[in-house]
């Protein structure tokens, strides 16, 4: 728990990067658009999954999934898929070689940058 905490404190103070990934991933793809295709169920589900499991590559796969059905738009799914890859290695940075710290911090860091995803995406589409 010790651990945990430490990590939090740390993730905490890269909040704001973790903030302007998230906005950045909707802006840079005009995922908000009206004709992008993506609604906000989705990724809320992928949020859902997210809150429910410890494994990315469950999440990557559902990714991969929900483009595969034009449920999440190619550019908007990769992109995320990236920013996932760049959570992974700053969750590197931040756990200091400790395995289990590793993925305690990859998916805290991934279920913050979904829940700063889905609120960029509902500021964008309902203005």
């Amino acid at each position: 728990m010790i651990a945990e905490a430490k990590l939090l404190q740390k993730i905490e103070e890269d909040l704001d990067e973790l903030v302007q990934i998230a906005e950045n991933c909707i802006t840079a793809t005009n995922a908000a658009d009206e004709n992008s295709g993506l609604e906000e169920s989705q990724l809320r589900n992928l949020q859902n999954l997210a809150a429910a499991t410890d494994s990315v590559l469950a999440l990557e796969n559902f990714i991969s999934y929900q483009m595969g059905r034009k449920k999440i738009p190619d550019p908007v799914g990769q992109q995320i898929l990236k920013d996932i890859e760049q959570l992974g290695k700053k969750a590197e940075e931040l756990a200091g070689g400790n395995p289990e710290a590793l993925r305690w911090a990859r998916m805290e860091l991934i279920r913050l940058y979904l829940g700063f995803l889905v609120r960029k995406f509902v500021a964008e589409r309902k203005r």
